[in-house]
């Protein structure tokens, strides 16, 4: 699958029915209240699925559920997992459902990034069975002394990549999928509190191309699942 650019015009119509009543979508730059898809029943949920299946959103999540017994020690070794906090078992479960939800509702994935941490590449494998991994979704930058200025800069670096990730469409009739922690994000979304985003939790966004996004909903697990045992073909 190739990254291509464009955005169906009737897609942005279809979720603004299901969004409209809600005032859910903001223009970057505020500070709304995310609206949780949990709000949106019945015939605007199915006008819902219906836009994502015609494509041109980016999808957020927040890697699923993990053992908070285990600490993450050592960012310098990335393909360490030992020295970081992993899925649980219901994180993995979670992941592998959110993956059957997106094939039972036929939601279109074009391509799939993922922060290195394990917990997230982990996630991205076992809902959409593969990730590319990406530096700037991690986002940490390691700070030594007599480098701080090039530090600085590097962190500049991958908060512009996270924003064009989020900010640029799609492929006709696709979706990007992008995995991480919330702490990235935090500085990027409008609205998006620490916590606010559980494990497992997904942000659904209308990018609009130049840096420009708009948050939609807030999709928790249960909610995939949900929409995937009311959905028709």
């Amino acid at each position: 699958m190739k990254l291509r650019r464009a955005l169906v015009p009737s897609l942005v119509m279809t979720l603004w029915v299901a969004f409209a009543a809600q005032g859910a979508a903001q223009p970057i730059g505020t500070n709304p209240k995310i609206p949780r898809l949990s709000d949106v029943q019945g015939a605007q949920a199915a006008t819902w699925v219906a836009g994502l299946r015609k494509g041109g959103f980016v999808i957020f999540f927040r890697h699923a559920a993990t053992n908070w017994r285990q600490r993450d020690t050592d960012y310098g070794n990335f393909d360490n997992r030992d020295t970081q906090r992993n899925l649980s078992e219901a994180g993995k479960a979670d992941a592998a459902t959110i993956g059957t939800a997106f094939q039972d509702l036929g939601i279109p994935v074009d391509s799939v990034f993922t922060s290195p941490m394990w917990r997230c590449r982990d996630t991205a494998d076992l809902a959409f069975g593969h990730g590319t991994v990406s530096l700037a979704l991690f986002g940490k930058v390691p700070q030594t002394p007599g480098h701080v200025a090039e530090a600085d800069e590097l962190r500049a670096t991958y908060r512009a990549q996270r924003v064009r990730m989020l900010s640029e469409v799609p492929p006709p009739r696709q979706n990007r999928i992008l995995v991480g922690q919330q702490d990235p994000m935090i500085p990027v979304i409008p609205g998006l509190h620490r916590d606010e985003l559980r494990e497992g939790d997904a942000l659904v966004i209308q990018p609009l191309g130049k840096g420009q996004f708009k948050v939609l909903n807030l999709v928790t697990v249960a909610d995939w699942t949900r929409l995937a045992g009311s959905a028709t073909p």
